[in-house]
């Protein structure tokens, strides 16, 4: 059994839970069983709540960590997933005052504030009800104080709902900019991977593999068999590299948290044929 990876490929490793152990050549990232870790056990990067549900350290600000964030979220986005600054009370309730403060102060970035405001407390509220622990939480003098305070901020919700929403235009209108950017130099070798809020994927031939925009390797004689699947109408349940289950065709072919349109596999397809 494989137990050394790539930083992207840990990371989809331990999102199928499919294995005990794993970690990559430096060492930088290992998991043991429902928890990974970044750096050392000083820092655990997420861990499964139950098998569909991951909590997300998010907390990590070095360059270095915030990338190892960034790759645990994209691998495990086919799960429900919950962030421990979204999750703990005191973070909670810090980040919220701050930004509630900021916001009666702002002029030009105002509809941040409410996004990031309205996000938390959901997020927060959201958690909560999942993990069952509101009646328990409502005995905590921060959670009655935060509670307290979303209160008085929702009273005058209504006035600040259209902002919001215009500003969630405007920032989905960022992040298809951005990933067509980022698209473009993954398509040119530049970068190795990206992170994709649509929950599309790509794929390209690179050298002797056919790679995902998640960082996903496999190689051509691998692809061209999951071709031939395709083909004979045999995809569905078929493992690739041993470790994806193929779990749906139907517009996408979706293999653990990747979800990759036809078009991409049509265009793989022709360019394998072209070699």
């Amino acid at each position: 059994m494989k137990t050394v990876f790539s930083n992207s490929e840990i990371m989809h490793v331990f999102n199928l839970q499919e294995q005990n152990e794993g970690r990559t050549a430096n060492k930088n990232i290992f998991f043991y069983g429902t928890k990974i870790y970044s750096y050392g056990h000083h820092y655990l990067l997420a861990e499964f709540i139950d098998k569909d549900t991951i909590m997300i350290n998010n907390s990590g600000y070095s360059v270095s960590t915030s990338k190892h964030i960034s790759l645990i979220t994209s691998a495990t986005r086919d799960k429900k997933q919950f962030f421990y600054t979204q999750s703990d009370i005191k973070t909670v309730n810090h980040d919220l005052k701050n930004y509630i403060d900021k916001l009666t102060r702002a002029r030009k970035t105002q509809n941040y504030y409410l996004q990031q405001i309205n996000s938390i407390y959901k997020s927060y509220i959201e958690y909560l009800t999942y993990t069952k622990s509101l009646t328990a939480a409502k005995k905590n003098k921060l959670h009655r104080e935060t509670v307290k305070l979303m209160d008085a901020f929702y009273n005058n919700y209504e006035n600040l709902k259209e902002k919001i929403q215009e500003q969630n235009k405007k920032q989905a209108e960022i992040e298809k900019k951005r990933i067509q950017v980022n698209l473009k130099k993954w398509r040119n070798l530049e970068i190795d991977w990206f992170s994709n809020k649509t929950n599309y994927d790509y794929l390209r031939l690179n050298g002797a593999n056919i790679e995902t925009s998640q960082g996903v390797k496999i190689s051509i004689i691998e692809a061209k068999r999951l071709l031939n699947l395709i083909e004979s109408k045999s995809i569905l349940g078929a493992k690739i590299d041993d470790k994806y289950t193929v779990t749906s065709f139907n517009g996408l072919l979706k293999a653990g948290c990747h979800n990759i349109p036809i078009s991409e596999i049509k265009t793989i397809k022709l360019t394998l044929n072209n070699l």
